[in-house]
């Protein structure tokens, strides 16, 4: 499948046509003549020419795909940063991933071929198309969280902190996970809110971290927001294994962003 021309504010393959055959959908090429079984893998098999992981498409690497995509939107620099919080560490395997997207003419690089530094009109469209194709099993839990549109600027407006702050708590609170600001044991604290899984799936509180000050709260909770795409991840992370698993990653990506500010700091030790 060649890349076609993408509008960056409808999803990736539009142009397929769906037709229905054995009650299912299958989306042809009408070019090509290929048939897919669904859009990710029209995606992963036709147009980036990937082949299946144990006979189906790799959903791990598509929400990669996702989280380096919308990161770019949202952050820069953020090379360090998505080492620590995607990429276990691994700036060779970020590397690989950034220069595989930047080929595929999903992002533009910087200048150094160091990280991607843009989202092109494809991979707005991707974008797009992975958020609206998640699978449930794939964050298990129904797809209740952030827009395209609230991903590329809630948060990052020109208004002063406090109203940037609260217009993040008044969509995050109706999402199914969400960091927000609150009193805790009469200290200003900061709670990550996820709702449950059970029969009444309820919100129920699986992190809390207390301040000293309210303006340090309302720094760190700044910092947060601006990492807002990450929010689901870092949800699944503490309710897995644990409110200290993720007070111990949230310093990681903390310090590794410091790094991101510091343009001596080379690439590969």
């Amino acid at each position: 499948m060649t890349p076609h021309a993408c509008d960056p504010e409808l999803p990736w393959g539009v142009w397929l046509r769906g037709e229905h055959v054995d009650r299912k959908t299958v989306f042809v090429d009408e070019e090509t003549g290929e048939r897919w079984p669904s859009l990710r893998a029209a995606f992963w098999n036709g147009r980036l020419r990937m082949p299946d992981h144990f006979g189906k498409t790799p959903h791990d690497l598509l929400e990669t795909m996702h989280a380096v995509l919308v990161a770019t939107i949202r952050r820069s620099p953020t090379i360090h940063e998505q080492a620590a919080d995607i990429f276990q560490s691994s700036t060779l395997y970020l590397l690989l991933f950034h220069l595989w997207l930047a080929r595929e003419g999903l992002v533009e690089l910087t200048e150094d071929n160091r990280e991607a530094r843009a989202v092109t009109a494809e991979g707005m469209a991707v974008i797009h198309m992975l958020l609206a194709t998640r699978p449930y099993d794939v964050r298990k839990q129904r797809p209740s969280g952030a827009t395209i549109a609230q991903l590329c600027e809630l948060g990052l407006g020109p208004e002063t902190r406090e109203e940037r702050l609260a217009r993040v708590e008044k969509a995050a609170s109706r999402w199914d996970v969400a960091f927000l600001r609150r009193r805790e044991g009469g200290k200003p604290s900061i709670i990550l809110s996820k709702r449950g899984d059970g029969v009444v799936p309820i919100l129920e509180t699986v992190w809390t971290l207390g301040l000293g000050t309210t303006e340090r709260r309302d720094r760190f909770y700044e910092w947060i927001c601006h990492r807002m795409d990450r929010w689901t991840a870092w949800g699944e992370l503490a309710t897995r294994f644990g409110s200290d698993r993720l007070t111990h990653h949230l310093l990681e990506v903390a310090a590794a962003a410091l790094v991101d500010t510091d343009d001596a700091m080379p690439l590969i030790a």
